[in-house]
């Protein structure tokens, strides 16, 4: 086999031919590709943009002639690759491959196969592994230049950098039926609704609604930033619109939708949607949001970059895109980067927890050994046919958590995809991935874009959907539930988040199925390889996040202090030896005062953090003797998740003339979990 009819791939030699007549080619835009081709005399039909700079066409011509012309002219143009005797399936390579060196290798021997390669260095990824660039000097392309590479003794891999075309695990709209969240919370039994096929999020916000310490990025195309959802104090902590120039990801903050980007404002709803007294709700309501928008074009290396620059900002990344059934591993070099990201990434150094969707194509995620040929409906509806070996790229990752449907009936939802490498499952819609019918079940609620333009929105003139599902659905919302871990139990790492849901998943499903599965559903040693280790339960997961027994702490300060007229504040301080984290707060305060109109009360944390209390209101009030909880005061939750141990403070000043009074007492109630022992 010679170096142009294979390629490495995930570790795996993957067996290659060249279409037709079907070539890529390297242009700023559509008008330039059409300009480039006639300078060279060359004829293209179906000139798609297929990536950044990247374009598909196809040769009306002779194909090596072509593309002989157009390499003259000064183009960059490479053949596209196909799995033999899959004339459905592509690989569309760059001018990069990565390459790892084995440990050992000095830095002189790396530079000396540089020169001698005559290949230019893109990006230093780390753990030796280089992304390179093949140039004119070269003389190979850069399949040929990979895999003799990958012979030599000190080089541990060397695999192409492909261009990723990735599809939108959504929903299909069927008609709006339905306006309650049911996801969320389904205590009994409605139609095409069974109870207890929710998550039973109301349950979990009994103990935390989310903390805005962490921060749950959801990465897809635009987002409605001006929805009234995702309004709140720091509701919004940054704005990544990613794009590729040049073999480099920059990033600016327009991350708003434009005309067609129908998918990412549904998926962020359902992940962390305000609790503001209108419209939807999120599972994760409290935590933080960090939205970034992306072409589903990138390569590897520009996948690889963007995930490092989310795992800087966020704690949770939910990723509801991927591939439909295809022999597409991914490259080596970015999987060693998403291992590494789930392992030391993220914003407490503790690894960033990635969700990913199965898939709406009813496939394995992964079978090295499937024969079976899987229709499947591909970017632009059409009917497709796929029988060679499967792997899924970023849902085969087994950090990753990998998320299948199932339906408001609790049974699995007909399109979702299905395998070893499914965590859990979520509740979504039900339709038949290849006929788009809607099945019996119930979509789901959420936000959605309103004058964005055609083509991005689900419910016409409305802010709001009920026709939202797939396990485009199904992944923000085990996302969402990942926040709300988190949020209980910041010192968890990303690999325990992924074991608490494997561990608190419901399993009372029904193995039932609206389209013919090629494996059973069955639970087999707690595993199903429909719904993996069952159902997200909200609920049972944030209970889980802290092992340990609660504990309560309650402690009285007798203060006894005046409150001298419009004059500087007192303080009554309390010094807590016991060591924790609070799960729960409530501050007691006893002052006897002529107007408490006057007053302003603030509670201090060790942290120097304050909660105001009370603010000059009810000024024709007499006395404070009230206990302030989450559930009145929702400020309080800001405490939640800190120590409790240090110094504690109430701080009261008098702002006006002529009354006067006396802080009596004040009492800290709480909570307390005890501080996580470190992951072994």
């Amino acid at each position: 086999m010679s170096t142009n009819e294979y390629f490495w791939q995930g570790g795996r030699k993957i067996p290659i031919e060249q279409a037709e007549s079907n070539i890529t080619l390297h242009a700023s835009d559509v008008e330039a590709a059409q300009a480039a081709t006639e300078q060279a005399g060359v004829g293209l039909e179906a000139i798609n943009r297929v990536g950044p700079e990247l374009f598909r066409a196809t040769v009306s011509s002779d194909r090596d002639a072509s593309i002989a012309r157009l390499r003259q002219s000064g183009n960059v143009v490479h053949h596209i690759y196909r799995t033999p005797g899959e004339p459905d399936s592509e690989y569309l390579i760059t001018d990069t491959f990565f390459i790892k060196f084995k440990p050992g290798t000095t830095a002189q021997t790396i530079q000396q196969f540089l020169q001698d390669e005559k290949v230019e260095v893109v990006e230093d990824l780390g753990q030796n592994i280089l992304l390179v660039r093949v140039t004119t000097a070269t003389g190979r392309n850069p399949i040929k230049t990979a895999n003799i590479a990958a012979t030599r003794d000190d080089v541990e891999y060397a695999e192409p950098n492909l261009v990723r075309q990735l599809q939108k695990f959504a929903f299909i709209p069927a008609d709006e039926l339905f306006s309650q969240q049911w996801h969320l919370h389904a205590p009994q039994d409605q139609t095409d609704l069974v109870a207890g096929a929710d998550i039973f999020a109301p349950d979990a916000w009994e103990i935390t609604r989310g903390s805005r310490e962490i921060v749950i990025c959801v990465a897809d195309d635009g987002f409605d930033l001006t929805h009234p959802d995702f309004q709140g104090v720091n509701k919004v902590v940054g704005r990544l619109n990613a794009f590729e120039s040049n073999g480099n990801v920059f990033f600016t903050e327009d991350v708003m939708p434009k005309p067609g980007d129908y998918h990412g404002t549904p998926c962020a709803g359902v992940a962390i949607a305000e609790i503001n007294g209108q419209g939807t709700v999120g599972v994760a309501p409290g935590c933080a949001f960090l939205p970034v928008r992306f072409p589903l074009q990138f390569d590897d290396a520009a996948m690889a970059k963007m995930f490092q620059q989310i795992s800087r900002q966020a704690d949770v990344v939910s990723c509801s895109w991927g591939y439909g059934p295809a022999d597409a591993p991914l490259s080596r070099g970015f999987f060693d980067v998403l291992s590494e990201l789930v392992r030391t990434g993220g914003r407490r150094g503790k690894g960033l927890v990635i969700c990913v969707a199965a898939g709406n194509n009813n496939c394995p995620v992964k079978d090295l050994t499937n024969t079976r040929a899987y229709q499947y409906a591909d970017n632009f509806g059409r009917t497709r046919s796929y029988s060679g070996r499967i792997d899924r790229w970023i849902a085969a990752h087994p950090d990753v958590i990998t998320v299948s449907g199932s339906t408001s009936r609790k049974t699995r939802s007909a399109y979702s995809s299905w395998g070893r490498e499914i965590c859990v499952c979520a509740p979504t819609d039900n339709w038949n991935d290849l006929t788009f019918n809607i099945l019996p079940g119930r979509g789901v609620t959420t936000t959605d874009n309103e004058g964005a333009g055609a083509g991005s929105d689900f419910t016409p003139n409305s802010r709001y959907t009920g026709r939202f599902g797939g396990t485009s659905s199904a992944t923000p919302t085990v996302a969402g539930v990942c926040g709300l871990i988190l949020s209980r139990n910041p010192n968890l790492t990303a690999l325990q988040v992924k074991q608490i849901l494997q561990q608190t998943a419901d399993k009372d499903l029904k193995i039932e199925s609206d389209t013919p599965v090629n494996e059973p559903g069955d639970f087999v040693d707690g595993f199903s390889f429909w719904f993996g280790h069952g159902k997200v339960n909200a609920a049972k997961a944030v209970k889980a996040a802290v092992p340990n027994s609660e504990s309560s702490f309650e402690q009285v300060v007798q203060a006894d202090l005046e409150i001298p007229d419009t004059s500087s504040p007192i303080f009554s301080k309390l010094e807590v030896a016991q060591d924790g984290i609070i799960s729960d707060i409530r501050i007691g305060i006893d002052v006897t005062h002529t107007f408490i109109g006057d007053l302003r009360i603030d509670v201090i944390a060790p942290d120097g953090s304050a909660v105001t209390l009370h603010d000059r209101t009810d000024s024709f009030t007499d006395d404070i003797r009230k206990v302030y909880t989450i559930s009145e005061l929702p400020a309080l939750r800001g405490l939640v998740g800190k120590h409790i141990q240090g110094t504690w403070g109430v701080r009261v000043v008098d702002t006006w003339r002529m009354d006067v009074g006396r802080l009596n007492s004040w009492r800290l109630i709480a909570k307390v979990t005890a501080s996580p022992s470190p992951p072994s």
